[in-house]
C-alpha cells in the first residue's frame, strides 16, 4: 500500500489500475525499463515476469487505500479511477524512510517521462523492454 500511496500522490492526477501497476513497475525496475539508474528492489533475472503479479498486488493495495480511505475512487466512461485524498497525502507527508524517499525520487522521473503516453503506451513500453531483455 506504500507504493501505491506515494506514486498516486506523486502522480497527482487520477489513474486506472493498469496505469498504477505499470508506472510502479517501472519505479521498482527503472534500470531494467531503461528510465533510472539503478533497480530499486535489486537486480535479478525475473523482474519481467514478476508484472503480472505486481499488477494483482496493486489491485489488492488499492482496495486497502480505497477501504481505509486513503483514496479516492470514480466511475467514468474510461472504468474506474484512482487519486490520493487528503488522508492519504497527510499519510505520505508523515512517511520518513530513506525506501520512500528514493521511491518518490523515481516515480518523479517515471511519471514526467510517461504522463505523455496513453495507458496502453507504457504497458507496451514495458513489453519492448521485456522483449529487449529476451534477445539479448
Amino acid at each position: 500500500m506504500l507504493r501505491v500511496l506515494l506514486l498516486a500522490d506523486t502522480l497527482d492526477t487520477p489513474a486506472n489500475v493498469d496505469r498504477l501497476a505499470a508506472l510502479d513497475f517501472i519505479c521498482i525496475y527503472g534500470k531494467k525499463c531503461k528510465v533510472l539508474d539503478k533497480n530499486l528492489h535489486g537486480d535479478n533475472e525475473f523482474g519481467f515476469a514478476e508484472f503480472a503479479n505486481k499488477r494483482e498486488k496493486i489491485t489488492e493495495a488499492i482496495k486497502l487505500s480505497v477501504r481505509n480511505d486513503f483514496i479516492n475512487v470514480e466511475h467514468t466512461e474510461q472504468g474506474f479511477l484512482y487519486s490520493i485524498n487528503d488522508r492519504g497525502r497527510e499519510i505520505v507527508q508523515n512517511i520518513q524512510s530513506s525506501y520512500a524517499r528514493a521511491y518518490t525520487v523515481g516515480a518523479k522521473i517515471v511519471c514526467r517521462k510517461f504522463s505523455g503516453f496513453t495507458d496502453d503506451g507504457v504497458l507496451q513500453y514495458i513489453s519492448d523492454r521485456a522483449t529487449e531483455s529476451k534477445e539479448a
